[in-house]
């Protein structure tokens, strides 16, 4: 296949979209990629959201003790400081006031669409435009970048008889604050990140706290102090030496999450395993049965760990049991396990995950069409999963992913969102340049850097034994690690500013090459 081609007719160009670029989702990808798209001048472009107000995650997740689970100076754009975070680790109410003041600065609510879902996304090749299904109608974009995000939707409930509870379910990710813990019956089932941030702040209210644990995760000590006023007071006075904080614990969170990993320094991981269990979790957890039961069994860094100073502690508490039978299911009055034990409950938290932005169940019910049949549902069920950049897929032309296949970069994800929005603009002002109407990835140079990613992670912690028993997202269906980009963040922006713009086909409508027709009876 060429690198640049000409469309065999003209095709209903003169009508054109509706919008130049939509982007699907205001969260922080959407409102990121918006930034970048007025920087380079493309200013016809909308963000379409599905919910009532933007900040995706910050906006959903409002459970108590919400906050990010890396330092805050890294939690932030590079060209956006904000120099009053209350704490080393920031609370979620200051990272959705975040995210509302960076879309307000740079000018981005009025593109915003909200309580505007994208249920379907169908490529029109004669017109060389995406046609949006949308709630009472459709919207027309030449090109579609999705900013869904990682974790699209809460997963559903695969505990027989959850619709039989009596009791309240309360999901993390769509918090009632309008009901009430205190001295209730409480069972949380699910202990990732979100239930380490529950549990200690619910348990001291509680009557009884039963935590449902299928596979121990990995905690450290959190590191969370106030920031000092007269340092927030520096960061406004002279930014450099808050973009130097900045880079030094961005980095410092690439190299514990990214490096030791993917890399797999025995080192690293290894070294932080046993001094956890060794010294942390000893002096955390008093009871030895409980502690080894909360003690993971594989390597740190199979799955994403977390921090927290009160979650092992909090088993401590003569009302708080860490329950390590299997669930066999939710009766009407609570929770019966698999040794015959049913135990009563007034409320059930679930806090068992969500679907990741490559779970082909999440294209089931939004179908994403591409050209000649393609059908991303399909694709992702029946195919490991490929991308070229992270960002694009052969299939799909017109058409970007802020996170895809073997994305995420770096230890924050605002890194992520400036390495894959400079490469899409680079994309789109290109187009634009050569007048072109479509543009798509090649297959071959999509499968190379593939398999190059593939080949790099064949010597992370991921490929050895130790991950057997994490139950860790970052596998797939197919048995792959595509979750993580196996690169530094400073390669990852590098490519973004250089890879092969001929990697790309640009289809320009003949209309355009022909001369006007002045020239021609000149001739």
């Amino acid at each position: 296949m060429a690198v640049s081609e000409v469309a065999d007719s003209e095709g209903p160009y003169s009508a054109g979209p509706d919008f130049e670029v939509a982007v699907i989702g205001g969260g922080l990808s959407g409102i990121g990629m918006g930034i970048a798209l007025r920087e380079a001048g493309i200013t016809g472009f909308v963000i379409l959201e599905r919910a009532g107000d933007i900040g995706g995650t910050w906006r959903d997740n409002t459970y108590p003790g919400i906050g990010v689970d890396v330092p805050a100076q890294a939690y932030q754009f590079s060209y956006e400081l904000n120099p009053s975070w209350s704490r080393v680790f920031a609370p979620g109410s200051e990272v959705k006031a975040y995210v509302d003041r960076v879309a307000d600065r740079y000018g981005i609510r009025p593109h915003v669409r909200l309580d505007c879902e994208v249920t379907r996304r169908e490529w029109d090749e004669d017109a060389r435009l995406w046609r949006l299904t949308v709630p009472g109608g459709e919207v027309a974009a030449r090109y579609v970048v999705s900013a869904i995000g990682a974790f699209v939707d809460p997963k559903p409930v695969d505990i027989a008889g959850a619709e039989d509870f009596a009791g309240k379910l309360l999901r993390s990710s769509s918090w009632d604050h309008g009901y009430d813990l205190r001295g209730k019956r409480v069972a949380m089932i699910g202990t990732g990140a979100s239930a380490v941030q529950i549990v200690p702040e619910i348990a001291a209210t509680t009557g009884r706290l039963d935590v449902f644990q299928r596979t121990p995760i990995w905690v450290g000590p959190k590191p969370d102090l106030p920031t000092p006023a007269a340092l927030r007071r520096l960061y406004r006075r002279v930014p450099r030496v808050q973009e130097a904080v900045r880079r030094a614990t961005t980095r410092g969170v690439e190299y514990l999450l990214i490096d030791g990993v993917v890399h797999h320094r025995p080192a690293i991981t290894g070294g932080l395993a046993r001094l956890l269990r060794s010294a942390w979790y000893r002096s955390q957890v008093r009871d030895p049965e409980t502690r080894r039961r909360l003690t993971p069994g594989y390597g740190f860094g199979c799955k994403r760990p977390s921090v927290s100073n009160t979650y092992l502690r909090t088993f401590n508490r003569p009302n708080v049991s860490l329950v390590t039978e299997p669930i066999a299911r939710i009766t009407r009055d609570g929770v019966l396990t698999a040794d015959g034990e049913e135990r009563p409950f007034d409320a059930i938290i679930l806090a068992t995950g969500f679907r990741l932005a490559s779970d082909p169940e999440n294209f089931r019910r939004t179908p994403v069409r591409g050209r000649d049949g393609f059908d991303l549902a399909d694709h992702y069920t029946e195919h490991r999963l490929t991308s070229y950049e992270g960002v694009s897929l052969p299939g799909l032309p017109n058409h970007f992913m802020m996170f895809g296949p073997y994305g995420w970069v770096g230890g924050t994800w605002h890194q992520l969102v400036e390495t894959a929005g400079a490469h899409i603009v680079r994309v789109i002002t290109e187009a634009r340049r050569r007048g072109a109407t479509s543009v798509e990835v090649r297959r071959e140079p999509a499968e190379r850097w593939t398999e190059e990613m593939r080949a790099r992670l064949g010597g992370s912690i991921f490929a050895s034994d130790t991950c057997a028993t994490a139950h860790s997202y970052y596998f797939d269906h197919h048995g792959d690690t595509p979750y993580l980009r196996p690169t530094s963040s400073a390669q990852a922006r590098a490519a973004s500013a250089s890879f092969p713009l001929d990697d790309y086909v640009f289809t320009v409508p003949a209309a355009v090459l022909r001369p006007p027709a002045e020239e021609k009876r000149s001739a």
